[in-house]
């Protein structure tokens, strides 16, 4: 069994220039080697067929919905200095909220509180 370790790929300098930066936009007009490196799907003969249709559709419903809300981090307890220097400066921000923790999903330690408004349109 071969199982790729796509989160080592994710802070490779090869593939994303300054990765332990917090950087969304880097995916607006993606190199091809940033679309090579980054690995939602499977790929291959067993690939998803209906993988791009997914991410579009994911993309709209994601923009429709959020931009109806305002979102705001509460109760949190940023970093003096970063506790750890080879995987990002999110820490300096939001504290411990930056790690993940231990499990088969990626989700922020302890949860998220968040503070949400709707936009009145």
């Amino acid at each position: 069994m071969i199982i790729p370790v796509s989160h080592a790929m994710h802070y490779d300098e090869k593939y994303y220039p300054e990765p332990s930066k917090f950087d969304p936009e880097r995916f607006i007009d993606p190199t091809p080697e940033i679309r090579s490196a980054w690995r939602p799907f499977s790929r291959g003969a067993r690939a998803c067929l209906g993988q791009n249709l997914a991410m579009d559709e994911l993309r709209v419903i994601l923009l429709l919905t959020a931009r109806s809300f305002d979102f705001e981090c509460v109760d949190l307890k940023p970093n003096e200095t970063p506790r750890v220097g080879f995987v990002t400066d999110l820490d300096l921000q939001l504290g411990d909220l930056a790690f993940q923790e231990l499990s088969l999903e990626a989700k922020p330690r302890g949860g998220v509180m968040m503070r949400v408004r709707h936009v009145c349109t």
